[in-house]
């Protein structure tokens, strides 16, 4: 097997990957390693924008106070506060950088309004084109960089371990040329996992295809705490085509006039004071909830002013489907979008498991709570970057990069029919509305689909979120039972722990609920 060493070794190209190799370049030799390319990531299509508070007439404690309250009492308060804290610093290196935010004619910025939001915060560069601005100015600094190599179209398939059981690296499986032989990246200091979301083993997503959990699952081979996994966020206003992944159609639409509406063009009603711009768990299942008995829902655009220049990609996506938003109602549906849950860490990345960091959506810090706020997710990734580059000068090296099992069992790549299974079930059983027959259900196709492909990280994850779903037995933020449509007074306060150890050379895999 080829080996190849660094100082880190960082898995995923998106904002949080591509920040964090950034900074580490300065400390050391950086690999960072992508399933795609440079542009196959949630951060590069993100649309929304970044939140942080630095208008005339809001604070960082608005800001918090808002992210807690959508987070529907799941959020941990210290990562809140300094996630919003550290929102105007990042603001800041990112237009030093070259990030084109928009301000208005007399040089202030230009804020958008999103829901669940207080204040207009939402800073936007290019209109609808946040995350691309902000990943292509990143992108041409990073390929400046002489301690930094890319490797992309490679799938990491498996951690690797020393004798301490310290992580010191990943072996990788190239996707570009299957028959390849596999590749070894060993980290001296740190592997960072920065693989985003799950959204591609559901049946409807905004995700790009290569968010499959690959991180998720990695980290839980090799014994790292999981917390969480049963929020998954589903985004209200995805246009209702056939594509894969579906086109979002960002709730910065709905914050400059859009409505959601039925097919005569009345006002959908949304259990919610603020409607359409409520939080998008009650938004989504309203929307649902019409879906189900045949109604479609639309977002009605029509009054809102110069769509095509504030939001020039909707328009121009729109226009390919013979839609035209200042005409027409555009059709809408609910799709997997955000994994609120993920790998237990520190806003600095640390996990449970020495030399194993994970920042960006892959990571569960409790800043999301529940239900991410609107446009936290860009800030949360640059935020932990930030943390981890911090104290990069005092990580310790790795007494020894000898793997301890060299040929351990890994995963193998998922191909298309195993991901358009999980896809299915996932989608029935622990979709925007969840029960306890559901998930028994998707927990039963699950086992014998893991009996067909033992080897899936796909199927492992799908599992986890299963039973993680299963195991809270309330309805809380992005997690809806209808056996359980209340939220619990036991739950305040308590999070979804899911832990595999090999105890004796025996798995043990375990699910609890417990504080923080």
């Amino acid at each position: 097997m080829q080996q190849e060493d660094f100082d880190f070794v960082i898995v995923g190209q998106g904002i949080a990957g591509s920040a964090a190799a950034y900074w580490l370049s300065q400390y050391g030799v950086v690999a960072l390693v992508a399933k795609g390319g440079q542009t196959d990531s949630n951060s590069f299509h993100a649309q929304g924008g970044m939140a942080a508070a630095v208008g005339a007439q809001d604070q960082c404690v608005f800001h918090a106070e808002d992210t807690i309250r959508a987070g529907a009492g799941l959020c941990h308060i210290e990562k809140v506060n300094r996630l919003v804290e550290r929102a105007p610093q990042v603001v800041e290196w990112l237009e030093g950088l070259g990030v084109p935010f928009q301000r208005t004619p007399q040089g202030l910025w230009e804020l958008g309004l999103e829901g669940a939001h207080g204040r207009p915060r939402i800073l936007h560069a290019g209109g609808d084109q946040t995350g691309r601005k902000m990943m292509q100015t990143l992108l041409q600094v990073l390929e400046q960089q002489p301690h930094l190599q890319f490797w992309n179209d490679l799938s990491v398939i498996g951690l690797v371990k020393n004798q301490q059981e310290r992580v010191v690296g990943v072996v990788g499986q190239s996707l570009s040329q299957p028959g390849a032989s596999r590749v070894m990246l060993r980290a001296r200091k740190a592997v960072i996992l920065a693989t985003g979301g799950v959204g591609q083993l559901f049946l409807h997503t905004t995700n790009p295809l290569g968010a499959t959990g690959d991180g998720l699952a990695l980290a839980y081979a090799a014994n790292a705490a999981l917390r969480n996994l049963e929020f998954v966020q589903f985004h209200p206003t995805a246009l209702h085509e056939r594509n894969n992944p579906h086109f979002l159609i960002s709730e910065a639409v709905r914050g400059a006039g859009a409505r959601l509406v039925d097919a005569q063009a009345n006002p959908l009603v949304i259990p919610h004071p603020l409607q359409s711009l409520g939080p998008r768990d009650v938004v989504a299942r309203a929307i649902d909830g019409q879906l189900r008995v045949g109604q479609r829902v639309y977002l009605d655009a029509r009054l809102v002013k110069n769509f095509a220049e504030h939001f020039p990609a909707i328009f121009e996506h729109c226009a390919e489907q013979g839609l035209n938003p200042q005409v027409d109602l555009l059709p809408v549906v609910p799709t997997a979008h955000f994994m609120m849950g993920g790998i237990a860490a520190q806003m600095d990345g640390q996990t449970h498991v020495t030399g194993l960091y994970a920042i960006g959506e892959v990571a569960n810090t409790g800043v999301h709570g529940a239900n991410r706020l609107a446009s936290n997710s860009l800030l949360e990734g640059l935020v932990m970057a930030w943390e981890l580059a911090n104290g990069a000068a005092d990580m310790v090296s790795a007494q020894s990069l000898c793997v301890a099992d060299p040929t351990e069992e890994f995963f193998t790549p998922d191909g298309p029919e195993v991901l358009q299974r999980v896809r299915e079930i996932l989608w029935q059983s622990a979709g925007i509305v969840r029960s306890t027959a559901t998930l028994c259900d998707g927990e039963a196709k699950l086992r014998h689909l893991s009996a067909q492909f033992q080897k899936s990280a796909a199927v492992t994850v799908a599992q986890l979120i299963v039973t993680a779903a299963l195991h809270r037995e309330e309805s809380r933020g992005a997690h809806f039972r209808s056996d359980f449509p209340e939220h619990s007074v036991h739950w305040d306060g308590l999070d979804t722990w899911q832990v595999r150890q090999q105890i004796g050379g025996i798995v043990h895999e375990r699910t609890a609920s417990a504080d923080r």
